[in-house]
């Protein structure tokens, strides 16, 4: 099943999660607001929009009322609290993946307007852990 996933943040982990996305031929859009980075993007995921992820008008053409999911990754928690909220606030049936830099901060999932939360230090551990371990 493809889906439409719209990802904030073309740095390391939001380009990493769209180019394994779009081998999975998932329909992916980043948006971006570093046009040298929406330059690196670009050649492993089709569709990438330089622009502000907290303007609605940048998510409505990065195709917000067909998305599955937005997934807001760049590295400030708090821009990203605002994407999901917006995201929320237009009505739309969309999953919201919210990316945390601080452990401190993973009480932000409890608002309404954030489904998931990925905290990207500590997956990290934990595959190093997992790693380890099998030794």
């Amino acid at each position: 099943m493809t889906r439409h996933v719209i990802i904030i943040g073309g740095g390391r982990v939001g380009r990493r999660v769209a180019e394994q996305l779009s081998e999975e031929r998932n329909a992916v859009t980043i948006v971006e607001r570093d046009h040298e980075r929406c330059e690196q993007v670009s050649p492993k995921v089709h569709n990438v929009i330089a622009g502000d992820g907290t303007d609605d008008s940048i998510l409505e053409r990065a195709g917000l009322a067909e998305a599955d999911v937005v997934a807001a990754l760049t590295d400030d928690t708090g821009v990203n609290l605002e994407i999901c909220e917006t995201v929320s606030e237009n009505g739309t049936d969309v999953r919201t993946i919210l990316r945390i830099s601080e452990d401190g901060e993973r009480d932000y999932g409890h608002r309404r307007f954030v489904d998931e939360i990925v905290y990207p230090a500590a997956a990290a551990a934990d595959v190093a852990v997992n790693r380890i371990s099998r030794h």
